[in-house]
């Protein structure tokens, strides 16, 4: 089947009565999936962000080591290099 005579069977079933019927139930349950994703998607949302803001907590302590440890080998290579 070709683009063509897919679109051309569609628009035939959205014009008869039935197709009218069928689309208009269609539409009406795909609202009310939209409004259950809608309501899943904010508590997901509000979980993840809660669960990221618990991350960004954690790494804090990790990030501090890290940039110390940095500082501490760039100040132990300048005097390194100052002492030789």
């Amino acid at each position: 089947m070709t683009l063509n005579t897919i679109a051309q069977h569609v628009k035939h079933a959205a014009t008869t009565t039935r197709g009218k019927i069928a689309g208009g139930a269609a539409l009406l349950m795909a609202s009310a999936a939209a409004n259950a994703q809608a309501t899943d998607a904010s508590s997901a949302f509000s979980e993840m962000q809660s669960q990221a803001s618990e991350m960004a907590s954690s790494a804090w302590p990790v990030v501090v080591t890290v940039v110390g440890g940095l500082i501490a080998i760039g100040l132990f290579k300048k005097f390194a290099n100052k002492a030789s």
